[in-house]
Order: structure tokens, then C-alpha cells, then sequence
């Protein structure tokens, strides 16, 4: 499983290696696969039909603050228009920062996924107005309005609700991440095949993880240990992993995936593909510490599993 947490530079890396190995067009099949606005992957479309425009505010009040953004939203039902500006977007953020501590790349186009909110936002009958000016620094905004109210003028008057969150104000926690990781494996899986999936997934290894391989350089196997607890651990799960390590062994039991006790709760289909998520990034560190890895068993329905990694 890669957590919730770790999900940005994820999607980052897939948007890259969908782009380099089958170009531009690819990554927008991808980004229309995934905002597909059909209620079963990104949910925006299900506040407006529930809602209205004020669903718009419902659905960013809810994500924005669990990625802990620096934003401010406004909304005026009377007038039909919701606007939303991002001071500081805490995914090209994170993607920001990443690049200056560990030398990744950002996808170059990696805020244009958001675009493909208006796909949700047109269905309901709306408009949608996306503003990249400042994305080089993690800052942009958007306007969604209802052509059959709005007259064109921007007020902000006492009909006016107005939310406003420094990044500081909220813990960084989105588990509905997994649901994203779950369609790219789904997508990269079912379009392309094993080997590309696999390709994707160990590069991600090998350029996000730089910092845990300098680690298994020095401490071997604890350090596989230290990065799986770590893991659990910003997934608030600790209770469901065991870890037995030795010398010459790393034994880790999960007994149920958190992941994939999200996607169940919220009434998504586990992709097959998923399971890969922890397979091939453990492979990936494995081969680095010079260790073998084997999955023991694996249980759909939970993504409770039994893995090792035994050095000879």
C-alpha cells in the first residue's frame, strides 16, 4: 500500500511516465478515465446533483481541508456562483518541496488534472472557469457558476459564505488518495498490461524513496521496517500491521489494508491491479537491500496480507 500521504508524488509520477512512454494525448485519456464524472471515482459530480451550486462549497470544504490547503471559497447560492482561491496548493506544494529536498520532478503539466473538475461541474449544467496564473508557486483559482442565475457580477454581500484555512489549521489527511491510486492502477493495468504497471511502479520506488534506500544502506532491513511502521503509522492504522525482524529476515502481517477498507466503505470496486501497490515497491526495496521478497498470501476482500524479505 502507498499511504494516502504519499499519494501526490504518486499521481505525479504516473502522469510522467504515461507522458514519456505514450505521450500527451495518453495522460489526458487518463486524467478523463479518472474525473469520469459517473459518481464512482472523483465524487464532486454526486454534491451537485444532491446540492446544487452549494455543492461545490461542500465538496472543497470537505477535501481541502483534509489536504490542508491555504485557501479562502466563497459562495453565493442567490447570485449561482462559487469561486475558490488557492494560495497555496498542497499538492504542487508538496511536489515543490519534494523537489528540493530528494531532486523530483514535478509532472510539467501537473496542474492541469484539475481542469477536469469542469467534466463533473458541465454534466450538472454549469460553468467552469480555471485561472493557472501561479501555479509555478502552488497558486491558482477557479469559478464554477450557473449560467441560468448568474448575471455576471462578482458581489460579495452579506448572501455571501466565505471559508478561509491556512495550511496550519488542519492535519494533512485524505483517504479518498487511495481512491485515485486505486483508478491509476486500474487504468495502467487494464490498458497497458503487467509490465508497464510494474515499470511505473518501480520507477515511483526509485525516485520517491531516494531517502529509504539511503537508509537500507546503512541499517538493511530495519530500515524496510522503519518505512512499512512509518507508513501504517500516517495511516492511523497501526493496531492492523506485525512485524517480526532479524538478521537475516523482515516478516510483516497486515490484517486488513486501510486502503482497501476505504474504497469498500465508500462503495468503490477494488481494482485487481492494486495489490502491485505493495508487491512491486517492496520488490523494489528488497532488491536494493539485497534481500528477496515474497508475498506469502493476500486477501482481496480486506487486503489483509503476509509478506517477507530474507536475505541468504
Amino acid at each position: 500500500m502507498i499511504s494516502c500521504t504519499e499519494f501526490i508524488p504518486s499521481y505525479s509520477e504516473l502522469f510522467t511516465y504515461l507522458e514519456n512512454k505514450f505521450g500527451h494525448d495518453e495522460v489526458k485519456r487518463f486524467w478523463s478515465f479518472l474525473f469520469e464524472p459517473d459518481g464512482k471515482s472523483i465524487p464532486l459530480i454526486n454534491f451537485l446533483k444532491e446540492e446544487g451550486i452549494r455543492g461545490c462549497y461542500s465538496y472543497w470544504a470537505g477535501t481541502l481541508n483534509e489536504e490542508a490547503a491555504d485557501f479562502t471559497m466563497y459562495l453565493n447560492e442567490k447570485q449561482g456562483w462559487y469561486m475558490e482561491t488557492m494560495h497555496r496548493c498542497p499538492s504542487k506544494g508538496r511536489l515543490l518541496q519534494l523537489k528540493e529536498e530528494i531532486g523530483l520532478e514535478p509532472y510539467p503539466y501537473y496542474c492541469h488534472h484539475c481542469d477536469y473538475y469542469r467534466l463533473a461541474a458541465e454534466k450538472a449544467g454549469f460553468k467552469y472557469i480555471y485561472n493557472f496564473n501561479g501555479i509555478d508557486h502552488a497558486a491558482c483559482s477557479m469559478m464554477i457558476y450557473d449560467p441560468r442565475i448568474f448575471d455576471g457580477r462578482i458581489i460579495i454581500d452579506e448572501d455571501t459564505i466565505i471559508m478561509d484555512r491556512k495550511a496550519a489549521d488542519n492535519e494533512y489527511f485524505h483517504r479518498d488518495f487511495h481512491s485515485s491510486m486505486n483508478n491509476g492502477m486500474e487504468f495502467l493495468g487494464e490498458k497497458h498490461g503487467e509490465a508497464d504497471l510494474i515499470a511505473y511502479l518501480t520507477d515511483y520506488t526509485k525516485h520517491v524513496y531516494v531517502p529509504v534506500f539511503k537508509a537500507i544502506e546503512e541499517k538493511g532491513l530495519e530500515a524496510i521496517r522503519d518505512k512499512i511502521v512509518d507508513t501504517y503509522e500516517k495511516e492511523k492504522a497501526s493496531e492492523v500491521l506485525q512485524t517480526v525482524l532479524t538478521d537475516k529476515s523482515l516478516t510483516v502481517e497486515i490484517s486488513a489494508c486501510p486502503a482497501v477498507k476505504h474504497l469498500r466503505e465508500t462503495g468503490r470496486e477494488v481494482s485487481k491491479w492494486y495489490v502491485y501497490s505493495t508487491t512491486i515497491v517492496m520488490k523494489t526495496l528488497a532488491e536494493h537491500a539485497g534481500a528477496t521478497f515474497t508475498m506469502e498470501s493476500y486477501d482481496e476482500a480486506t487486503g489483509a496480507a503476509k509478506y517477507r524479505f530474507d536475505i541468504a
